[in-house]
């Protein structure tokens, strides 16, 4: 299980609500499992701020079908404390929509599904959230990376730690070494196969590298680079080294470095203008923390090993982060008091199937006074 936090967050509330739900909430393999798609759409047109409410996801590679409905609530309500430390849950409100239509199919070649292959989706648990305290009214910010990604990363190793599917397995583990993509080969395409696999093939030289289109180019520059990685004698250590391939083994032009991809040309690609087209390479391979080692098959038995360390370390850094964001929760909205207890009379409402109690009829007495009756 992975989190993810969209970027959206200024629009009206009926632009998350449509997405997650369909324009006239028939979304096909959605469903909502808590909260109230109304109310929470009113708070967000609502709220004044520029930023009026934050959304995301928890993705698994588990099926809808292979966790427990009990455990999708424990996941749901322990996220929450997460994001919100220190208030109550009517300081807050939150909408969670499960979905479950992603890869209910094979796929061929193209990315069309593969009929005669269907089968339950992944499970996606989306939430919406107002950025607004719901007692004050001040703004509350769910999430921001800089000062919460240690909380929510440690949250979420603990989960898919502590959790099993119905058949008792442990879910997925995002960071497990056997799990990293060295590279991308499906940029920007909608049914992306995951996990991709690349076959690797070594150019044998500059101009070996097939450049009749940008995708064509960037998959032989994958093949290239995953068979270098593979080889013995390889010198592919770091990003560094990554850089020198690129430019001296085969003849490209770096255009630009990111945190996690390489942009570069090649001077036969080019568009119709007779400009070199961009092309970006993502992957663990081109990520600015590269290391060689990270991709061998002894990492996986050594993270494996080290699975104590990490517990610990998980358990020690969620522990200190939620104490810390409790604080400064309850200092910001130290002036948010709850409302008091409506005193409300609740009369019972009596109907033909309320049991009745059995009363005593008392005699009733004639006050009137005797008189004489004569007769003639």
């Amino acid at each position: 299980m992975i989190v993810k936090f969209f970027r959206r967050s200024k629009e009206k509330g009926s632009a998350p609500i449509n997405y997650f739900l369909g324009v006239k909430r028939d979304r096909e393999y959605a469903r909502v499992i808590s909260g109230d798609p109304v109310i929470t759409e009113a708070l967000i047109d609502a709220t004044h701020y520029q930023n009026k409410y934050a959304s995301g996801v928890l993705s698994f590679t588990e099926r809808v079908d292979e966790i427990s409905e009990v455990d999708k609530l424990k996941i749901m309500r322990s996220f929450e404390a997460t994001l919100f430390p220190g208030l109550e849950p009517d300081q807050y409100d939150i909408l969670w929509i499960e979905h479950s239509d992603k890869d209910r199919f094979d796929v061929d070649a193209n990315g069309k599904a593969i009929k005669g292959t269907e089968r339950s989706g992944r499970l996606e648990l989306n939430f919406v959230v107002p950025c607004q305290e719901l007692r004050s009214g001040k703004r509350l910010l769910p999430f921001w990376a800089g000062a919460d990604m240690r909380r929510v990363n440690a949250w979420k190793n603990i989960i898919n730690r502590e959790i099993r599917t119905i058949s008792g397995e442990p879910l997925t583990d995002p960071d497990a070494p056997s799990r990293k993509r060295k590279v991308h080969n499906y940029i920007g395409a909608i049914n992306r196969p995951s996990p991709y696999d690349i076959k690797p093939k070594r150019a044998k030289s500059k101009d070996d590298l097939d450049t009749s289109s940008r995708d064509a180019l960037r998959n032989s520059i994958n093949q290239h680079m995953m068979a270098e990685l593979r080889a013995r004698s390889s010198r592919l250590g770091d990003r560094k080294a990554v850089a020198h391939e690129l430019t001296t083994g085969l003849g490209l032009t770096i255009e630009r470095t990111a945190l996690s991809s390489i942009t570069v040309s090649h001077r036969a690609c080019t568009d119709k203008n007779g400009k070199p087209q961009r092309i970006r390479l993502e992957g663990g391979i081109y990520h600015k923390d590269f290391n060689a080692k990270d991709f061998k098959p002894e990492a996986q038995t050594e993270y494996k090993t080290n699975h104590v360390r990490r517990r610990l370390r998980d358990d020690e850094i969620y522990k200190v982060a939620m104490q810390i964001k409790a604080e400064q929760n309850k200092e910001l909205y130290k002036d948010a008091v709850a409302p008091p207890k409506l005193d409300i009379a609740i009369n019972p409402v009596i109907t033909s199937q309320t049991p009745q109690k059995g009363t005593e009829t008392l005699p009733v007495a004639d006050s009137a006074p005797k008189r004489p009756i004569q007769r003639p």
